[in-house]
């Protein structure tokens, strides 16, 4: 369980530490929240692998990833 947090923690911290740049973040504002935006992105991908009942960490890592690149994207989307 522990694990499986400080996954998706990390995930979502470097998915939106890459979103920053990638939008230009000038600001620590608008850095921030590009790097929370990835943290719920990838909590969001980790409880669809527990909805899902996956006991790989593996596939649960790409969950992670896929929930916080889907959840960037949809922000770039809207921003």
């Amino acid at each position: 369980m522990l694990v499986t947090i400080l996954m998706g923690l990390i995930v979502g911290l470097l998915g939106g530490f890459f979103m920053g740049f990638s939008f230009g973040g000038s600001t620590l504002v608008g850095f921030l929240v590009c790097v929370l935006v990835g943290i719920v992105g990838s909590f969001i991908g980790g409880f669809l692998g527990s909805a899902l009942k996956v006991k790989n960490k593996v596939v649960q890592f790409i969950l992670d990833i896929v929930g916080a690149c889907v959840l960037i994207a949809i922000l770039k989307a809207v921003f």
